[in-house]
């Protein structure tokens, strides 16, 4: 039997949490009406500003956002929540390179737990620790790192290529 925790904070990212967000509201409101305890703006600005949300960016509604730029929104709430355990799903696909090397340099920095779920090579490559390979209704350990995973992924495929080529 598995217990949790009673003061176990759990944050949760998928790829949909940013349509979540009141688009009417600003950064600056939202994250201010989600954190009470935060009285002063300033504080807020600078905690949003660490997840690349600067001037004008807090204060304009969310809906005038890029969704990459609703996505910080979002990582800037998790964070604030100080979770001991993170759960990302696919958190890349409204991201660019820049904002994925930010985001893995957060992990990376991030002293709590984490499943990252995701087919990002450039972010996996940067933060995984072991790889767990989920196919056919299985999870296995990968014993190598993702570019090993890679080169393997990309074996197959030749194999499978020069499999159908011989039976047509």
């Amino acid at each position: 039997m598995i217990r949790k925790n009673s003061h176990l904070r759990i944050a949760r990212y998928h790829q949909h949490l940013h349509e979540l967000l009141d688009l009417d509201l600003s950064p600056l409101e939202y994250m201010m009406t989600s954190f009470p305890e935060v009285k002063e703006k300033e504080e807020m600005r600078k905690i949003i500003g660490r997840y690349g949300l600067t001037g004008r960016q807090q204060v304009c509604p969310i809906r005038q956002l890029s969704d990459g730029q609703r996505c910080r929104v979002v990582f800037a709430w998790l964070a604030w929540q100080a979770p001991h355990l993170l759960l990302l799903d696919e958190p890349t696909n409204h991201l660019d390179m820049e904002t994925i090397d930010a985001l893995a340099e957060a992990v990376n920095d991030f002293e709590g737990g984490l499943v990252l779920v995701s087919h990002d090579f450039r972010l996996i490559s940067q933060v995984a620790e072991e790889i767990w390979v989920c196919e056919k209704g299985t999870v296995t350990k990968w014993k190598g790192d993702i570019l090993d995973y890679k080169e393997h992924l990309k074996a197959k495929v030749l194999k499978d290529i020069a499999k159908q080529k011989e039976q047509k």
